[in-house]
């Protein structure tokens, strides 16, 4: 519980930071938006000339092969990511095992340190 109120705190510390920044850099901030809001209007704009200029040429097709070629690959793909995830698993709940008896054995030795300063030694 400590350990979520001290990175509270160190997030609300940040988020403080940034609100001074914003109010102090405000006029730049407020330049750079009209400058990036320019760019995508142009760009917009020239995407929406060329898309009627390609859309007026009929004699087009669609090449279906290649899509059914990305498809099977995706196809061939699947059977080694569940290889993958069957071989990681293991070795995840291993590390969950480990972490558990150091964690305790860690809170042992804990115990009895406090336990040996209670009593003054």
């Amino acid at each position: 519980m400590v350990y979520i109120l001290e990175d509270y705190s160190l997030f609300s510390m940040y988020a403080r930071r940034l609100s001074r920044w914003i109010k102090k850099n405000k006029k730049e901030l407020q330049r750079a938006a009209m400058v990036l809001f320019g760019i995508w209007t142009a760009i917009g704009t020239y995407v929406g000339s060329v898309t009627p200029a390609a859309a007026a040429d009929l004699n087009y097709s669609v090449n279906w092969t290649a899509l059914g070629d990305m498809i099977g690959g995706v196809g061939d793909l699947m059977p080694s990511v569940g290889n993958l995830v069957i071989a990681v698993v293991p070795i995840i709940l291993l590390l969950i095992v480990v972490g558990f008896v150091v964690g305790l054995f860690d809170s042992i030795i804990g115990a009895i340190r406090d336990a040996f300063r209670m009593f003054g030694r």
